[in-house]
């Protein structure tokens, strides 16, 4: 079965796991967003749940070891689930052998990024029954605005309609960003669910926050424009005042996505002119390419800071040569 993250039978069943589901695909261009979805599973599990952490790492040299953890009992007496992230095409002799397993107990929840129409993955999945296959994408329009008022209701954070959009287009929908902005904030007026407080366009200018994701939209407009010698000086600027390669690289991959939707007919416009003209360079197999490398690095940068770093400049570089064919 797949279904949309904002559709309302996917959201009932990450909330209340049923027992002939064993695997519960999370993926899609919003990984922040299958993140989200992953812990609606774990609520559903109640506090007390054991939870087995793996990643494809793990899965690809050891497959049986997913129906293994999948079938085990906990070793204090309370429920199970397994949680894989990162996921990706390796997993598949795994979740193989976890559908073909005589029987499971615990549900198994996988992250699995951005994956494309031809993912071996992916069709494995989508044509089993015990597979809930569940796809995100960046929320857009009043769907954003909503999104960014529930998450500040979540800290204690009143916020207005206007500044909704306000933040919605300041971190151009990307929720990991949209998150962070709201925690900002939250924290700046100290508010929280027993002592709520309404956030104000004094609170937000005070923090500064437009002046620090400009920096970031420049530059991933800068990758994705093609010049690679100014996407370099926008990266060692970043580096400098203190900002996240792993920020840059999912405003970058948002972006991306934002071309390849509007390419398709999928996005009725562009954020703007530039945008428009920065788009046009890219031919579709280009954006695909991107997106894929784009959603890989930051993977591998969830995993090890230290080499995660190293991956997103290696990749936002492959990204901008990418872009320089186009010009």
């Amino acid at each position: 079965m797949s279904l949309r993250a904002d559709n309302q039978a996917a959201l009932k069943a990450l909330d209340d796991p049923a027992p002939n589901i064993r695997l519960y695909l999370l993926y899609g261009p919003d990984e922040a967003g299958s993140e989200a979805l992953s812990a609606r599973v774990g609520k559903a599990m109640g506090a007390g749940a054991e939870r087995i952490d793996l990643d494809g790492a793990t899965l690809r040299s050891d497959p049986a070891r997913l129906p293994d953890e999948a079938a085990a009992i906990s070793m204090f007496g309370d429920k199970r689930w397994v949680r894989v992230q990162p996921a990706g095409e390796e997993v598949v002799p795994a979740v193989e052998a976890l559908l073909q397993a005589p029987a499971t107990g615990n549900p198994v929840v996988m992250i699995a990024g951005n994956l494309r129409k031809t993912s071996k993955l992916l069709k494995l999945c989508e044509g089993d029954k015990a597979v809930v296959a569940i796809v995100s994408y960046a929320p857009e329009g009043r769907n954003a605005d909503a999104l960014a008022v529930s998450m500040a209701r979540e800290l204690g954070l009143e916020l207005p309609g206007d500044l909704a959009r306000r933040l919605v287009a300041l971190t151009g929908a990307e929720r990991g960003l949209l998150a962070g902005e709201i925690e900002k904030l939250a924290l700046y007026l100290d508010a929280s669910p027993e002592e709520p407080k309404a956030a104000t366009p004094e609170a937000l200018d005070a923090l500064g926050a437009e002046g620090g994701d400009q920096q970031l939209f420049k530059a991933a407009m800068v990758v994705l424009s093609g010049n690679v010698r100014a996407a370099e000086h926008e990266m060692a600027r970043l580096r400098q005042s203190g900002g996240s390669l792993a920020g840059l690289a999912r405003l970058t991959l948002q972006r991306a996505i934002g071309f390849a939707q509007a390419q398709g007919g999928q996005a009725p416009r562009f954020g703007g002119r530039g945008d428009e003209e920065v788009a046009r360079r890219w031919s579709a197999e280009a954006l695909d390419k991107a997106i894929h490398r784009l959603a890989e690095a930051e993977r591998t940068s969830r995993l090890s800071h230290q080499i995660g770093e190293t991956v997103l400049a290696q990749e936002l570089i492959n990204v901008a040569r990418l872009g320089a064919r186009g010009r």
